[in-house]
């Protein structure tokens, strides 16, 4: 008997193993399609008793969001969605009221200020990198 619940422990870890992989596999396709198209921010809220939101925003050259995608959910079998709450607004200049004045819930608020935060850490790094590359060796 305990060994039968042992195996069956097995048997579901998994499949939770091999559901989760194949969920990151058509989430970084949908990645590559967005790139395409230009850049593309990615913010993630995580949900304890809710389900947890990560949203594609894809920008132009100027921060404008061009195109969304939300991933929304709580088991492997979520998929992405067209996201369009905030597509034409600079990535830059979104804070929580203009996502809640576009009827985005808490983890969406969440999701996309983290897209933001996490794409203004990523221009920081380019430009710490730039400057370091033009910055003369021993000085």
């Amino acid at each position: 008997m305990i060994g039968m619940l042992f195996l069956a422990a097995i048997v579901v870890w998994v499949m939770q193993t091999l559901l989760a992989l194949w969920q990151f596999r058509r989430f970084n396709r949908r990645v590559k399609e967005l790139r395409r198209f230009g850049r593309v921010a990615i913010g993630k809220s995580k949900g304890r008793f809710l389900a947890g939101a990560i949203v594609l925003l894809c920008i132009d050259e100027d921060c404008r969001i061009i195109k969304g995608e939300l991933l929304e959910g709580v088991t492997v079998f979520a998929k992405c969605r067209p996201f369009t709450a905030l597509n034409e607004l600079n990535l830059l200049s979104i804070h929580k009221s203009i996502c809640e004045e576009r009827g985005l819930t808490r983890q969406q608020v969440r999701a996309v200020l983290n897209a933001r935060q996490d794409y203004l850490s990523y221009q920081e790094l380019q430009q710490e990198k730039r400057h370091v590359s033009v910055t003369p060796a021993g000085r």
